[in-house]
């Protein structure tokens, strides 16, 4: 954990919160982001963060589906979900 992602982790908290009070998030959705986005902060490498993020991508993906998050909304919590994160790097293709 680096300031960097603090920072990026309480401002995402804020958010969320913000979120939950006006209603355009339930308490479910609001506890599991959360809990993502805390896995992301204490997550030490790319390989610890793949749980978290998985976590992260299905919920934000799911409340896409479900009409819940528009596209902007979603990409940008994406976005702010893995600034709480280590920095991840890019899978190799076998492909030479």
């Amino acid at each position: 954990m680096n300031h960097q992602r603090y920072s990026a982790y309480r401002s995402l908290l804020a958010e969320l919160e913000h979120w939950r009070l006006a209603n355009a998030l339930d308490d479910e959705s609001h506890q599991e982001l959360r809990d993502a986005a805390e896995g992301l902060l204490l997550s030490r490498s790319g390989d610890d963060a793949e749980q978290p993020l998985a976590q992260a991508s299905t919920a934000v993906l799911g409340m896409l589906a479900l009409d819940e998050l528009d596209e902007q909304n979603a990409s940008w919590l994406l976005d702010a979900l893995l600034s709480c994160g280590p920095r991840i790097r890019p899978a190799m293709s076998d492909a030479a």
